[in-house]
């Protein structure tokens, strides 16, 4: 067995594992700093925040093989005791996987009904402080970035909702770590905060008029 690291290499990630996935067999031992998929290869790395984490997480499963879909995967120490640019650039990484952080990229399908900023708010605060909330139309379909205070906030909001619908058989959550930080408007619709309490006050002062 290679010497204890932060870094845990996984093995057999099928194309049907997502970040999401990996990050929830992992999670309960610790913060993860960073996450890399390496799709050539079924493969992943992932950078627990210290030794003791991943430590635990091996022991963990050294007595319960962890099945993710349907599939055994099958976890190590890497032999890289930290992550780096480099180290990432040197197995072959072309799609850039992001690694988790504290924005979301959130793509809506089956959009059979509108999706305002107050809706994503009410779906996304649950999970922590939500900062800001951007929404844009791309080729992709209806998209969103959601911009939480922590990055821990995004890690449980994605592991929670991910693959979840907004309403009843339709408009389907699918989301991914951001590679953007801070958030930017760039022709999109943004909303912080400190609009979403306005509006509320507003609607509860619409509320009250009518009692």
């Amino acid at each position: 067995m290679s010497e204890p690291s932060k870094v845990i290499h996984v093995r057999n990630v099928g194309p049907e594992i997502s970040e999401n996935d990996l990050l929830q067999l992992v999670q309960p031992f610790g913060v993860v700093t960073k996450l890399v998929m390496l799709r050539a290869k079924n493969q992943a790395l992932l950078q627990m925040h210290d030794v003791a984490s991943a430590v635990t997480a091996l022991q963990y499963y050294t007595n319960l093989q962890p099945n993710v879909r349907g599939r055994n995967v099958y976890m190590q120490f890497s032999s890289h005791q930290e992550l780096t640019t480099v180290d990432q650039g040197s197995q072959g990484r072309k799609d850039q996987d992001s690694q988790p952080n504290r924005i979301l990229l959130v793509t809506i399908h089956h959009l059979l009904y509108p999706i305002t900023v107050e809706v994503l708010h009410q779906v996304f605060s649950p999970y922590g402080f939500v900062e800001k909330i951007v929404t844009f139309q791309k080729s992709a379909g209806f998209q969103a970035l959601i911009q939480y205070q922590s990055r821990q906030s995004a890690i449980q909001a994605s592991s929670s909702l991910q693959g979840r619908n907004i309403y009843d058989g339709c408009c389907q959550l699918d989301i991914q770590f951001s590679k953007y930080d801070p958030l930017h408007t760039d022709g999109g619709k943004i909303i912080s905060l400190l609009s979403c309490l306005s509006l509320a006050c507003l609607y509860f002062s619409a509320l009250m008029s009518y009692k």
